[in-house]
């Protein structure tokens, strides 16, 4: 099985480092290739960025989807996971959608990088149906501090604690570049957490399950001053 893991962002530090745990964590017989886009932020936390993040990630679909088995955003806003997921002849995984589904039925506390992401998070989180117990909201000065994994530990767990004084019975851990965290901090954590490493194994279950995907929408009219590669995405005109 192969499965694209499609990050829309340009930093290739993140996209590396949820290949490397996603191929750590994948059943035998899976490959994960990764992208990063071309063009956009490094790190996306406004609306604006994300808006960009989307078209990257119908243009990196466009490239390099066709032949996977299935697409994994490893980005933790699921941008354009509905377009994607109606263009695509094949499942489409957000992270926050795995990490929701893997938390159960317990209510849910959250954990964010940076406070200038929380409304977009919050939005998402509505958009699943989502209304968490309490928010935990862990700001670095650089980003170097956010890709320290040391660093991030100890403030989370810190965190998870709160939300658990807070009244949630399980914890959302989300960030593209924390994946893996939950089950390194597990052990160590007052309640269960989940993190957008679940997204590997509903992919893997939407595959090998054959989930039905959404009906394909017909455009109405022509698009213009795309590349050749979306518009024909956009098209409908994909290979047998």
């Amino acid at each position: 099985m192969r499965l694209l893991a499609l990050n829309p962002n340009t930093s290739a530090e993140v996209t590396g480092a949820f290949v490397a745990e996603a191929m750590r964590i994948a059943p035998p017989g899976v490959t994960i290739e990764g992208v990063n886009g071309g063009f956009g932020a490094r790190i996306v936390t406004t609306e604006a960025e994300n808006l960009i993040a989307g078209h990257a990630a119908l243009e990196l679909a466009a490239v390099h989807a066709l032949g996977c088995d299935g697409v994994i955003l490893a980005i933790s806003f699921d941008t354009a996971l509905r377009a994607l997921s109606e263009l695509l002849p094949v499942p489409v995984t957000g992270l926050t959608e795995a990490a929701l589904a893997a938390a159960g039925e317990a209510p849910v506390g959250v954990v964010i990088f940076g406070a200038s992401s929380r409304p977009l998070y919050r939005r998402l989180l509505e958009g699943y149906g989502h209304a968490p117990v309490a928010w935990e909201v862990i700001e670095f000065a650089t980003r170097a501090e956010y890709l320290n994994a040391e660093a991030r530990d100890d403030a989370v767990l810190a965190a998870v604690d709160r939300l658990a004084k807070a009244g949630a019975g399980a914890a959302v851990i989300l960030g593209a570049a924390v994946v893996g965290m939950a089950a390194r901090l597990a052990p160590r954590a007052s309640i269960p957490v989940s993190d957008g490493a679940a997204a590997v194994a509903l992919s893997v279950a939407r595959v090998t399950g054959g989930a039905p995907l959404p009906s394909r929408p017909v455009p109405i009219a022509e698009t213009i001053g795309l590349s050749p590669a979306l518009t024909r995405l956009i098209a409908g005109d994909l290979p047998a």
